[in-house]
């Protein structure tokens, strides 16, 4: 059995099927050559009941064989008579593409089926990436570069990460995978979709990054800004309880049975305060010695540091001067007549300590308290 191709010329000429194109035009003698009438200008396979060309099975079959053995007469034309077969030759050059296949006949194959940019050949193209020769590999990256589908990105996105493998002439498999990606993402509508899903992604996950970064910010300033802070409603003060005298019992001695309980009357203890900052008799109104307050600074209930804040006055805050420490360095003060509303000292008599470093100097001599620091809790 003999099928017909026609060479772009006007007299075409029957071959046999087992000989490449050019072998067969040049050994077929003149006198061979088949007229038809009328005389068409190209010549195409048949076409099956699905619209694919038909191509004798012994044809292609012979092809598959010529790409891997280097002693058939049509080994060199075999991949430019595949792909002169068109799609027809596809499924015959996906069966010649796998893992176990010999090495020559997957790497020219591979080559065939990239210049034929027939996508069905993918699957088969990506199974044989597990072959153990590097040249092959290597080949079936440069094909999957021509087909250039998702699957074929995905697959070599993989190659360019995880093979190690060299050809024989020095061509690293992964820089090849990375080189034809690099080229199907400049042409490819896939790698661009891709590349603007990544960059979108990447986009959100830093705008949530920088929101939360702002949220956890203006948390932390609030609590370090409410630190050390009384504020009115907010701060708990302590809270001082009134104990009350349980009733005594007593036996009577005159009159009455012995052993009687006779009512005592109740008696209430007074409140203690601590600590005691000593005497608080104030001086005379007439000999006040004012001040105002430098900066923003805490009132003390005693002298020192060591202790929980009972107020605190702004800066500009006209206050008057009561006592002074020994070494001047601390002042007892409390609010003029005309306290600003942000100015608090929170004490039973309304007077605290403040040091002296925050107020301006007393304008005279002041009385020198002593206060016993030892019984004072912090």
């Amino acid at each position: 059995m003999t099928s017909e191709r026609e060479e772009p010329t006007e007299k075409p000429v029957q071959r046999d099927p087992g000989r490449s194109p050019k072998a067969s035009a040049a050994k077929e003698p003149p006198e061979r050559t088949t007229r038809r009438s009328p005389a068409p200008t190209s010549a195409k396979p048949r076409a099956s009941h699905d619209g694919r060309s038909t191509v004798p099975r012994e044809e292609l079959a012979k092809l598959i064989v010529a790409l891997g053995d280097t002693s058939h007469p049509r080994h060199a034309s075999a991949v430019n008579d595949l792909v002169a077969l068109g799609p027809a030759a596809v499924t015959a050059i996906c069966e010649a593409l796998g893992p176990s296949k010999p090495w020559l006949t997957v790497y020219r194959a591979a080559e065939a089926a990239g210049r034929l940019g027939d996508g069905r050949a993918t699957g088969p193209l990506i199974q044989a990436l597990q072959h153990p020769n590097s040249n092959v590999r290597w080949s079936i990256v440069q094909a999957l570069g021509q087909v250039s589908d998702m699957r074929a990105m995905i697959a070599l996105r993989r190659v360019a990460r995880t093979d190690q493998g060299r050809t024989t002439w020095g061509e690293s498999v992964a820089e090849t995978a990375q080189s034809v990606l690099d080229e199907l993402g400049r042409r490819s509508v896939w790698g661009q979709g891709f590349e603007l899903i990544k960059t979108a992604v990447v986009a959100g996950l830093m705008i949530v990054a920088l929101i939360l970064s702002f949220s956890v910010v203006t948390s932390l300033r609030a609590e370090l800004g409410r630190f050390g802070r009384f504020i009115p409603g907010e701060t708990e003060l302590p809270q001082f309880t009134v104990p009350t005298a349980l009733p005594t019992t007593t036996t009577g001695s005159t009159g009455g049975d012995i052993g009687s309980v006779l009512p005592q009357p109740t008696t209430l203890a007074q409140p203690t305060v601590e600590p005691v900052l000593g005497p608080t008799a104030l001086p005379d109104l007439s000999t006040e010695l004012t001040g105002t307050v430098l900066q923003e600074a805490n009132v003390r209930p005693v002298p020192s540091t060591d202790n929980q804040p009972i107020g605190r006055v702004r800066p500009g805050e006209e206050i008057v001067f009561l006592a002074r420490t020994a070494n001047s360095q601390w002042f007892l003060i409390r609010l003029a007549d005309e306290a600003a509303s942000g100015s608090t000292i929170n004490s039973l008599d309304g007077t605290g300590w403040i040091s002296q470093a925050l107020v301006s100097p007393p304008p005279g001599e002041l009385e020198v308290r002593e206060v016993d620091l030892t019984n004072v809790s912090p």
